[in-house]
C-alpha cells in the first residue's frame, strides 16, 4: 500500500560559490518533488527518504535551494508534475510520452530490466528473440514503463500486458498464476521478494537475462518556467558530486544497507 500523502520539507541553507553566508539569508528558491514508495531506493521510512532523495537534497543544498518532498502513488506523482503542480519527480526512465511533458536531468541511476517468472511454469529465456516471448501475459506495476523489447512484442501481438497494483502486489499476482511474468527492475524485484515474501515463495521465482538497461532521471515539469534553471542547477551539482567522490560514496553506503 502506498501511504497517504505526507509532505516533508528539508530546508538546507548552504552555499557552494561563496565562502561565507549569513545564517539569516533566505534560500534562493524552492523545488517541490513528488515521489513515491520504490524500495530499496525511496521510502518515507528511510533515512533521508532513501538514496535518491538524499542525492537530490545534497545537490540543492549546495545551491542554497529548499527542497519539499511529497509522497504519492506513482501515477499521481507523474500527473502532479505534468500539470505543473509540483516542480519535479524522481526517478523515471525516458519515454516519448514523458519527453513531451518533462525536462530530463542527467542520469542518476542505471538499472537492469528483467522478466520474473514462476519456475513451475513455462521456463522463460531471453536471448534477444521476440518469438521466444510469444503467448506470454506480462504483469506491470501501475505507473511503470514497459521495457522496449516488450513494447515491440506487444505491438506485434506476441504478448499481452496486465497493468495493475503496486510493486509488491504484482508479485502476489504472479505467484497466484494471474500472468506468466513480471516486467520489473531487477534490484527492485529482488528486494521486494526478499523482504515481502517467504523463503518458499522466493524459491518459486526466477528471472531472465536483462532485457535492457534503463537510465533513470529526475523529471521536471515543462509547465513551470523556472524548471529549466532548476534542472540545470541539478545537472551541475550532480556533475560536481561525481567529480568530488560524494556520489560514489553515497552509493557505497546504499549497498552497505545504510539507507534501510
Amino acid at each position: 500500500m502506498y501511504p497517504g500523502v505526507c509532505v516533508a520539507r528539508l530546508v538546507i541553507l548552504a552555499l557552494l560559490w561563496f565562502p561565507i553566508i549569513s545564517s539569516a539569508e533566505e534560500a534562493r528558491g524552492n523545488v517541490s518533488i513528488a515521489i513515491g514508495e520504490w524500495e530499496p531506493f525511496i521510502s518515507e521510512s528511510y533515512p533521508h527518504f532513501g538514496i535518491i532523495p538524499h542525492i537530490i537534497s545534497e545537490i540543492y543544498k549546495d545551491a542554497n535551494i529548499e527542497v519539499t518532498y511529497g509522497f504519492f502513488p506513482w501515477k499521481r506523482s507523474y500527473s502532479q508534475v505534468k500539470d505543473g503542480k509540483w516542480n519535479a519527480s524522481a526517478i523515471w526512465g525516458r519515454t516519448p510520452e514523458r519527453e513531451q511533458d518533462c525536462l530530463y536531468s542527467d542520469v542518476v541511476y542505471t538499472g537492469e530490466i528483467v522478466l520474473f517468472y514462476r519456475k513451475e511454469d513455462r521456463p522463460i529465456t531471453w536471448n534477444g528473440n521476440l518469438q521466444d516471448l510469444k503467448g506470454l501475459s506480462i504483469g506491470l506495476p501501475m505507473g511503470s514503463a514497459k521495457a522496449q523489447p516488450l513494447q515491440e512484442a506487444e505491438a506485434r501481438g506476441l504478448i499481452v500486458y496486465d497493468v495493475s497494483v503496486d510493486h509488491v502486489g504484482i508479485f502476489k499476482k504472479l505467484l497466484a498464476g494471474r500472468f506468466d511474468a513480471v516486467d520489473e527492475n531487477k534490484a527492485v524485484g529482488l528486494y521486494n521478494l526478499h523482504t515481502q515474501f517467504s523463503n518458499r515463495e522466493q524459491d518459486m521465482v526466477a528471472f531472465t537475462a536483462p532485457l535492457e538497461s534503463w537510465d533513470y532521471h529526475v523529471i521536471f515539469s515543462r509547465a513551470l518556467p523556472d524548471n529549466r534553471k532548476y534542472r540545470d542547477l541539478f545537472n551541475q551539482g550532480l556533475q560536481r558530486m561525481k567529480q568530488d567522490g560524494r556520489f560514489h560514496q553515497m552509493w557505497e553506503a546504499f549497498y552497505r544497507g545504510d539507507y534501510n
